[in-house]
């Protein structure tokens, strides 16, 4: 198997971790005229990348590596940034949505290419499997701001 693809798998955790706290923060800072649609929404997408934390995690233990599991190492490890506790409008919510499903794009990508490479069919249908969500999630994001 492949260490990058075990280490890139980890910093994918590490995001994803980030990435669960922020969309609570969101979830309880937006304000505006799309409140309760984005306010929903955003319980979604938590909810739907706390099962991502999972799936990742058991799928290294299942490879026999060890998954970052605690936010100290996760934040020193991450791209994904947090935000301060404050308001926050509909449109700068989704903005920023937005600017994060890319950074998943682009690394679900990767690590899906780079299982394939390693010959892990199973990661590699994972991270596609996530991928065709992000991509979903971007077009509606995209409509959303059109």
């Amino acid at each position: 198997m492949s260490a990058k693809l075990y280490e890139k798998m980890n910093l994918y955790l590490a995001n994803q971790e980030v990435s669960y706290l922020k969309l609570h923060n969101l979830h309880w800072y937006i304000k505006g005229r799309s409140f309760f649609t984005l306010h929903v929404k955003l319980e979604e997408l938590y909810e739907q990348t706390a099962g991502i934390i999972d799936e990742v995690a058991e799928r290294l233990l299942a490879l026999g590596q060890s998954p970052v599991a605690n936010l100290k190492t996760a934040l020193s490890m991450a791209a994904i940034q947090e935000r301060e506790d404050a308001p926050i409008s509909s449109e700068d919510t989704v903005r920023g949505l937005l600017a994060d499903v890319e950074h998943w794009i682009r690394d679900t990508g990767e690590i899906a290419r780079l299982a394939d490479e390693a010959g892990d069919g199973a990661t590699a249908d994972q991270f596609n499997g996530y991928l065709t969500e992000y991509q979903k999630l971007r077009w509606m994001l995209q409509s959303y701001l059109a």
